[in-house]
């Protein structure tokens, strides 16, 4: 069977198909989490929209460099299997069949699981949220809908993990509680931005996929983390994956690197940033990624989450 890796990755919300309205997470009213996510999941299991496998669903840079993952796993002697920590579906297999949606453990997003302007609970509401949807059977009906649950089949797996922060606290409970069941707890990693949760008791399992890491690996941030674990199974080498050292490693690759690059760009309120966007759209442009890149090009700075905020509220309300 040899060294069994469960590559669990963050799902993105560039999709290839279209997404229906019914199925975007804006459209499920209710202040309460629990009823909210039941509500959503009836609806994305009953809607009659074709469904196809959840690795072809995804598009984007990260699900790019995701979807190699497993060839360089199995270069390196791993036997290893794709999930997908989905904010739609829970935690899903590669090929479990699934229906375009847009839903989001991002703030600030219309299609955000988080509601409400209280930064304090958003973790809670996350682990909520995936909590609930860990309760349906999800569409490959039979495979483990917890992390908890893979690490009780398997325990002397090998777990990796590529998300950003807010996906991982998302699933920090679920980690926790994998982790103890796991006969060599070392072999979970999760492949993560710096955050609190990485000051945690999650600390020990934390590796730091920082900018730094960018100068050397190239691509954009959005690839980044997925990079760094691309890097992380080549390094392999033939042994079990151990968090302790991997670590250490990447610790001394971020004190070694030279410092970010700083870029000197002007902020822009959200007024202008409203303007700039409804400019380039008059020209042609479609995608907020393209609108973001042209923006930063004439030296102006708009956060990323932000910007692409406001430009699906001009898409919305032109």
């Amino acid at each position: 069977m040899g060294k069994v890796l469960h590559i669990i990755a963050s799902c993105t919300d560039r999709k290839h198909l279209p997404v229906p309205e019914a199925l975007r997470l804006r459209c499920i009213r209710g202040a309460e989490t629990e009823a909210r996510a039941n509500t959503w999941w009836q609806r994305l299991t009953s809607h009659k929209h074709p469904q196809g496998p959840a690795h072809q669903l995804y598009a984007g840079e990260h699900w790019s460099v995701v979807l190699g993952l497993s060839e360089a796993a199995r270069e390196n002697g791993f036997n290893s299997s794709l999930w997908i920590a989905s904010a739609g579906y829970g935690l899903i297999p590669q090929e479990a069949q699934v229906r375009p949606y847009s839903a989001t453990f991002a703030r600030g997003q219309p299609d955000s699981v988080v509601r409400g302007s209280e930064n304090k609970d958003t973790s809670e509401q996350l682990q909520r949220w995936w909590k609930t949807l860990s309760s349906h059977a999800g569409p490959a009906h039979g495979p483990p809908r917890t992390l908890h649950q893979l690490a009780c089949a398997q325990p002397q797996a090998n777990i990796l993990i590529v998300a950003s922060p807010l996906y991982v606290a998302a699933i920090a409970d679920d980690l926790e509680f994998a982790a103890k069941d796991l006969q060599h707890p070392e072999r979970l990693l999760v492949v993560s931005s710096p955050a609190s949760l990485s000051k945690g008791t999650l600390a020990p399992h934390w590796i730091p996929s920082s900018a730094h890491h960018q100068q050397r690996l190239g691509g954009s941030r959005l690839g980044l983390h997925a990079r760094v674990a691309r890097e992380i199974l080549q390094g392999a080498r033939g042994s079990y994956l151990n968090a302790t050292e991997v670590q250490v490693r990447y610790q001394k690759l971020i004190k070694k690197s030279g410092p970010l690059r700083q870029y000197n760009r002007q902020l822009m309120t959200d007024d202008e940033v409203r303007g700039f966007i409804r400019q380039v759209m008059d020209e042609g442009t479609k995608s907020w990624s393209a609108a973001l890149k042209q923006l930063r090009a004439r030296q102006f700075a708009c956060e990323q989450h932000r910007f692409k905020s406001l430009f699906v509220q001009i898409q919305e309300n032109p």
